[in-house]
């Protein structure tokens, strides 16, 4: 399994044989997400002597995340994932950075979506979605007991434990549940923004 992340901070790729991560990638790219991801899934796999056709799963963070990202790393799984025969097997963004913590409890993983707005998810206790900073603090009063975590809590405008993705804790989710796993037809982003000119 190939895994890539493009949604927050760290542009990934990560490569999953037999259950075993065994080689991963991860930089802050910036705007050169969509030159430098194909290159790093090539290295990974070249390194480990696999070709597109030795591909069962891509594992794909499919949002919610910066929009770029999202749409640099779901446009190049999918492309993969149809050159190669293989599935995908898509991954919330906010429940990988919960995994990536290496927390246990109520973790609320909150990331910024600009304008006073954070895409917010705790794992049984809140829907994955579009919240206000307003309704993220009403929800903590609510639970006293959740640990907040960000990509960015500075800029998610939350207080939090700052945690960065980590590519193996995606690689884990997605074994979990190969079940989940689509055509790259079948692929949708989640961006949980309202449409222009929804009051929410």
């Amino acid at each position: 399994m190939l895994a890539i992340d493009c949604c927050l901070r760290l542009t990934g790729t990560a490569l999953m044989i037999d259950g075993e991560v065994v080689a991963c990638e991860q930089e802050d790219l910036g705007r050169r997400q969509s030159q430098e991801l194909p290159l790093m899934a090539e290295r990974i796999m070249k390194r480990n002597g696999l070709t597109l056709d030795s591909l069962d799963y891509v594992a794909l963070t499919n949002g919610p995340g910066y929009f770029t990202g999202v749409r640099v790393g779901a446009a190049y799984a999918s492309g993969l994932a149809y050159a190669s025969n293989a599935k995908i097997i898509p991954v919330s963004s906010l429940e990988m950075l919960a995994k990536s913590s290496g927390l246990t409890g109520k973790i609320l993983s909150a990331v910024y979506a600009g304008h006073g707005f954070v895409y917010a998810w705790c794992d049984g206790e809140l829907d994955a979605g579009e919240y206000t900073l307003e309704e993220i603090s009403g929800w903590l009063k609510a639970n006293p007991d959740a640990i907040v975590i960000s990509d960015d809590p500075e800029r998610a405008g939350v207080s939090g434990l700052t945690v960065r993705p980590n590519m193996k804790a995606l690689c884990e989710l997605a074994a979990n549940r190969p079940e989940t796993a689509i055509s790259p037809l079948e692929l949708r982003v989640n961006y949980y923004r309202a449409p222009q000119g929804v009051n929410v």
